[in-house]
């Protein structure tokens, strides 16, 4: 099967953002996304689309790490324009989120999220790569101030986070 140019033409974006969001800018993250209105726990939130590639490649093709995860051992998932990014992929990190991830790439709301709340996942549920390091000011008293690829680790980490991790993270925990 081949998809035509006109239903090519109407495609805006390689995934999903639930109606309830928008997109805007956030002192001193760049762009964040928001919710316009209330969004029930496990209610979904976006489901990121792209471009598949071994973590080699990606590394080769790509100077930073921003804006890819880990979907399997060695292969990351990556908007197809990685310096324009679609909305799904705007979604900061927070060490007290409010939402997770069902799957590879659904996220979804964690508890009840307030109109004109940030929205927000921990790395940790996605991210494993051991060289993948940043400095984090998330603003909260829980603020774990750095965050590695393998915070996912922590038992602590797990246990707040189970059942909101990526599959691949989870099957990782299981052994």
């Amino acid at each position: 099967m081949k998809y035509s140019s006109e239903f090519l033409d109407k495609i805006n974006a390689e995934s999903y953002v639930s109606p309830k969001v928008m997109r805007k800018d956030t002192p001193g993250k760049g762009v964040g996304l928001f919710a316009k209105e209330k969004i029930f726990k496990n209610e979904i939130v976006s489901i990121s689309g792209g471009v598949v590639l071994d973590t080699r490649e990606w590394k080769e093709l790509i100077s930073t790490f921003d804006y890819a995860y880990n979907i399997a051992d060695n292969l990351v998932i990556a908007p197809l324009n990685p310096e324009d990014p679609s909305d799904d992929w705007r979604m900061n990190h927070c060490c007290e989120p409010n939402c997770g991830v069902r799957g590879q790439t659904m996220f979804v709301a964690i508890r009840d999220i307030e109109p004109d709340e940030e929205l927000t996942f921990d790395y940790a549920m996605t991210e494993t790569d051991p060289e993948y390091k940043i400095e984090l000011n998330c603003s909260r008293s829980t603020c774990r101030k750095k965050f590695t690829g393998e915070d996912w680790k922590k038992p602590e980490i797990q246990k707040k986070y189970k059942g909101y991790f990526s599959t691949y993270i989870e099957d990782k925990i299981q052994g």
